[in-house]
C-alpha cells in the first residue's frame, strides 16, 4: 500500500479529506498530514511519500515552491495541486514542474478519488515497468557469482532441497552439477598476511586465489567455491566427464585432486607472497554428502593443523573413527534462538520434531543418552534466553511442572523430553499472544483517550501517533488490527456523533458544534455530516421529536 501527504493550511479540510475520502480502496494505506509547506517537507524526511496533494495558496511557501522543492529532492514522488482559482497562470506553472493533476476546489470526492487512482495505477506500471524481464535478467547475471557462493554456502550449512527444486536451481545458476553425481572438496585456509587483510582486501584475495585454482583445475574439475563463517575457502568439485574418460587405469580422482591442491598451494605462495593450509576431503555424493564432508574438513582443519601453518592434509591421513554424532539440527539455521526472537512459534514446534527425530535415529547407532543431554542443554537454554530477554523469569512464565526441568531435568525418555519442549514452547507462546495484546488493548485505550480530550484540535494520525509514540504506519495497523476500524474512520465517526449529540441536548449554534469537533470551516463541516447522516446539521435538528 503507498503512503499519501495531504497539504493545505485550512485544517478542516486537511482533516476532512483524511477521514471522508476511502483510501484503502484507491491503494492508499497511510495518509500523513500537514498544514504548511515546512511540516510536509519534515514528514518527506522520515516518511516514504509516495503522492502529495497540496493546495497552491498557503503562506510562507506555496503549493507551487512546494513541489518544486519535492520534484528535486524526491523525483519519483506524484503531486497533486489543489486550488481555489480557476487561473490559467498556475496551470501552466503546474505542468511546469510536471504535477501529475490540476483540481479545482471545492473539489467533488468522486474527482479527488478518480485523479488518485490514476496517480496510483501510474506508480505501479512504473514499478512493473522496472521489474520487467529484461531489467531483471541483467541484475541477475550481474549477481551471479553472489547466488552461486550463496547456495553453495547453504547446502554447506545442510539446506535440503527436493529434487526437482535442486535441479532447476543449478540449471538457472549454470552450474554443471546433478543429483548423485561423485565429489571432492578443498577447505583452504589462509594464513600469514592474508588473514590479516582487512574485508575488502580479503576479498580481492579470495578472488585471486579462486582464479588460481580455476587456472590449474579447469581442465579436468567443475569448480564451484564460496568462503564460509571461519572465513574458509570452500572449493567443492566434480569431474568433468571427458576426464572420467582420460584417466588412467590405476588413476582416481581423489588422488588427481589432491596433485592439484599441491599445485594451487606452490603457487599461491609463488604468486601472492602467503601462506594457505589446505585440506582435502573423501568423496561422496552429491548434493547428499556434502554437509558431512564439509564438516569432516573442517574437523580435519581445526584438529591437525591447530594453528600450524602451511600445512597440507588430505583425506587418506584420517584415522578411521566413529565420533559419537552431534545432533547437526540444533545448530542448523534458522536456529532455536533466532525463531523464539522472531515470534515463529510454529515453525519452532517443526524444528523441535525434526531435532528429536534425528535423536532417535542417533540411537540406533549410539547410546544416546549424551546426546540427549545436548538437546536438553540447547532447549532449555534457549527456551530460558527468550524468557529473560522478554525481561521475566522462568518461574511467572511457566507452570510448576514445567518450571522443575529448569532446576532438576525429570526426563527419563526422549518422549518425556520432548513432550516437556513441546509445553513449555505453548506456555511462552500464550505469554508472549497475551502480551501483545495486553499492549494492543493499552495503545487503542490511550489512542481514544487522546481523540476525545482533544477533539477540538489536532487529532490527525501523525499527532496521535506521536502521544503515543508509535510509527504512524504501525499506529493504524495495530488500531485496525484491535478495534475493525481504521483510526481516521474512528475520528470521523466520533466527531459525527458528538455533533450529534450537541444538535440533539443543546441550542448551539451548527458554526460552534463545528468548532466543538474540531472544523473551522462551517460549510466543510455541514458537507462530512450530511455524508454521514444523509441530511444537514440544521436538517437533523429540525426532524428532532419536540
Amino acid at each position: 500500500m503507498l503512503q499519501l501527504l495531504l497539504v493545505d493550511d485550512e485544517r478542516s479540510v486537511v482533516e476532512t479529506l483524511a477521514e471522508t475520502i476511502p483510501w484503502e480502496s484507491c491503494g492508499i494505506g497511510t495518509v500523513h498530514e500537514a498544514l504548511s509547506g515546512a511540516v510536509a517537507l519534515e514528514i518527506m524526511e522520515n516518511h516514504d511519500i509516495d503522492i502529495v496533494i497540496t493546495d497552491i495558496r498557503m503562506p510562507e511557501m506555496s503549493g507551487i515552491a512546494l513541489i518544486t522543492a519535492i520534484h528535486e529532492k524526491w523525483p519519483h514522488v506524484q503531486t497533486i495541486l489543489l486550488s481555489g482559482h480557476a487561473d490559467f497562470e498556475y496551470a501552466k506553472q503546474a505542468i511546469a514542474q510536471e504535477s501529475f493533476d490540476y483540481l479545482l476546489k471545492p473539489v467533488s470526492d468522486e474527482d479527488l478519488i478518480e485523479s488518485v487512482q490514476r496517480v496510483v495505477n501510474r506508480i505501479k506500471e512504473k514499478w512493473e515497468s522496472a521489474a520487467s524481464y529484461q531489467r531483471a535478467l541483467h541484475v541477475f547475471q550481474d549477481n551471479l557469482p553472489l547466488l552461486r557462493s550463496t547456495m553453495l554456502h547453504e547446502l554447506l550449512t545442510g539446506k535440503i532441497y527436493d529434487q526437482k527444486t535442486l535441479s532447476e536451481k543449478l540449471d538457472l545458476l549454470e552450474l554443471p552439477y546433478s543429483v548423485g553425481e561423485d565429489l571432492g572438496m578443498l577447505v583452504i585456509r589462509m594464513e600469514e598476511h592474508l588473514s590479516e587483510m582487512a574485508q575488502s582486501d580479503l576479498a580481492l584475495m579470495e578472488y585471486a586465489i579462486c582464479n588460481i585454482i580455476s587456472e590449474v583445475m579447469q581442465g579436468h574439475f567443475h569448480i564451484w567455491h564460496t568462503r564460509d563463517v571461519h572465513d574458509y575457502i570452500v572449493v567443492l568439485v566434480t569431474m568433468k566427464p571427458a576426464s572420467k574418460m582420460s584417466l588412467k587405469k590405476d588413476e582416481k580422482p581423489q588422488t588427481l585432486l589432491e596433485h592439484y591442491a599441491a599445485q594451487i598451494q606452490t603457487n599461491v605462495q609463488s604468486y601472492l607472497k602467503g601462506a594457505i593450509s589446505i585440506s582435502v576431503s573423501n568423496w561422496g555424493e552429491f548434493p547428499y554428502e556434502i554437509e558431512e564432508i564439509y564438516e569432516r574438513a573442517v574437523m580435519s582443519m581445526r584438529k591437525r593443523m591447530g594453528q600450524t601453518q602451511g600445512l597440507f592434509v588430505t583425506a587418506s591421513d584420517e584415522t578411521d573413527i566413529h565420533p559419537l554424532p552431534a545432533i547437526r539440527s540444533l545448530y542448523k539455521p534458522p536456529t532455536l534462538i533466532s525463531l523464539l526472537e522472531a515470534g515463529r512459534f510454529e515453525d519452532i514446534e517443526q524444528k523441535i520434531e525434526i531435532i528429536f527425530e534425528e535423536l532417535l535415529h542417533s540411537g540406533e547407532q549410539h547410546d544416546i543418552a549424551e546426546s540427549t543431554i545436548e538437546v536438553y542443554y540447547a532447549l532449555a537454554g534457549a527456551f530460558a534466553y527468550i524468557i529473560h530477554k522478554n525481561g521475566k523469569q522462568i518461574s511467572s512464565v511457566l507452570p510448576m511442572e514445567s518450571y522443575r526441568y529448569f532446576q532438576a531435568p525429570n526426563y527419563s525418555t526422549a518422549q518425556q523430553l520432548q513432550e516437556w519442549s513441546i509445553r513449555t514452547l505453548h506456555y511462552i507462546r500464550d505469554d508472549a499472544d497475551q502480551e501483545l495484546k495486553d499492549n494492543h488493548s493499552t495503545i487503542v485505550r490511550s489512542v481514544k483517550s487522546f481523540v476525545d480530550l482533544h477533539l477540538a484540535s489536532d487529532v490527525s494520525l501523525p499527532a496521535i501517533a506521536d502521544h503515543v509514540h508509535l510509527h504512524p504506519v504501525y499506529l493504524s495497523k495495530v488500531y485496525k488490527a484491535e478495534t475493525g476500524e481504521a483510526l481516521t474512520a474512528y475520528v470521523y465517526r466520533l466527531r459525527m456523533e458528538k455533533a450529534a449529540y450537541y444538535l440533539r441536548t443543546s441550542t448551539t449554534k451548527v458554526f460552534e458544534i463545528a468548532e466543538l469537533v474540531g472544523y473551522n470551516n462551517t460549510a466543510y463541516f455541514i458537507r462530512v455530516f450530511k455524508k454521514f447522516y444523509d441530511v444537514t446539521p440544521q436538517e437533523y435538528r429540525e426532524k428532532l421529536p419536540v
